[in-house]
């Protein structure tokens, strides 16, 4: 079983009419501003950098140098406000579709309080978050993902589907995407059929992809960590309104309860991007530290490595840092994210950089994959079991 963005249940927050017309406009405006994103590299070649060395005398190469010539071009100019506008609208989009309905939202979460599909939500009383978590609202979510107002709050998990369904729609991304059934096909192409008892999801945020392992594996037991409590009361919801089991903590991925190698399979969707270099280091050993012998941990994240990108190329991704609250996305682009695996124990030969196609989708993500080997020396032999 797959679950994808088609999957719906009665915790999503539901458009009216207008609301849904003002969504699908952000989509949109969003997918026009992704076609005219390669126009900027044309005015660079064509204008910018010319005007750069004629008042400098040499050609911008750094991405300090071609953001200067950059940064007086009205074409850029005007695509970037655009982009944070865009931003901003769906935001503002979705959170009023989520304050309208949130009686129906909250009255559906009673319903599943009592969790039915048998899975479990553990929230720390005096949790101590990461600084890495306040470092700002990421990708300009309202309140942040730490956004809490206690008791039964969902809204934080309620507006990361919402705005992440709205975000991807904009950049192409379709409705039969899915980033948990994209690793599943990788490892079962790499691995053969495959049989994980335990599972762990880490930065888990809404649960989107703990639910698809859960769906996959059926006999598998799922765990899943973030730090942010109302995101995890709204995947925990989400998880039992699907009739999916899986047990939710809040937990520092750098800093987990669990007991050494104790999982089969740990997993990252889109973490990479959000910690800071210091912090990826501590959460990838303490991966390799739950890991069982014989098991396989992959770090999946967004396509902007992977490849030998330009100097121009690397410029646009670091867009995200200076105006889409992404604090650490430098941090990951320059990061060698290999050498980090191997830095926290894990051999040359054990360590896999890759990419692997969207299910549906214009891009590839991007993977890093550590291999544990077993008392035999055999690798994988913890998912086949």
């Amino acid at each position: 079983m797959i679950i994808d963005r088609t999957a719906t249940h009665d915790l999503l927050a539901r458009p009216n009419h207008d609301e849904a017309a003002r969504t699908q406009y952000v989509v949109q405006l969003k997918r026009r501003l992704t076609q005219l994103q390669p126009g900027n590299e044309k005015v660079f070649r064509a204008r910018a950098a010319k005007r750069h060395k004629a008042a400098t005398g040499q050609e911008p190469q750094s991405q300090a140098e071609i953001g200067e010539a950059m940064a007086v071009d009205p074409y850029y100019q005007l695509w970037s406000a655009l982009s944070c506008s865009a931003q901003e609208l769906m935001w503002n989009s979705v959170e009023e579709t989520i304050t309208r309905d949130l009686p129906r939202m909250q009255e559906a979460a009673s319903r599943f309080s009592n969790a039915p599909a048998g899975g479990t939500l553990s929230l720390a009383r005096d949790f101590d978050a990461p600084d890495d978590a306040f470092a700002a609202h990421i990708h300009g979510q309202p309140g942040g993902y730490m956004r809490d107002a206690g008791g039964n709050d969902i809204i934080a998990g309620a507006l990361y589907e919402s705005g992440g369904n709205a975000f991807s729609a904009g950049t192409g991304i379709g409705t039969k995407d899915s980033k948990s059934a994209a690793i599943i096909d990788f490892l079962e192409e790499r691995y053969g059929t495959m049989r994980p008892l335990r599972i762990l999801d880490l930065a888990c945020s809404a649960g989107g992809a703990s639910v698809g392992y859960a769906a996959r594996f059926p006999d598998a037991e799922v765990h899943a960590v973030d730090v942010a409590p109302a995101m995890l009361r709204y995947a925990h919801l989400r998880a039992e309104a699907m009739g999916l089991t899986v047990h939710f903590h809040q937990m520092d991925a750098a800093r987990m309860d669990f007991e050494d190698e104790s999982f089969d399979l740990v997993i990252s969707h889109n973490m990479m991007h959000e910690v800071s270099r210091p912090m990826l280091g501590k959460i990838f050993a303490e991966a390799r530290r739950v890991l069982k012998p014989g098991g396989v941990v992959v770090h999946q994240d967004v396509p902007v490595k992977g490849a030998d990108f330009s100097e121009f190329e690397k410029f646009m991704f670091a867009w995200q840092t200076k105006n889409n609250n992404e604090p650490f996305w430098d941090d990951f682009l320059n990061a060698d994210v290999p050498g980090v695996m191997r830095e926290i124990g894990f051999a040359d030969d054990e360590v896999v950089e890759t990419t692997v196609k969207m299910r549906d989708g214009p891009r590839s993500w991007y993977l890093v994959l550590g291999e544990k080997p077993d008392a035999s020396g055999q690798r994988g032999t913890a998912l086949t079991s």
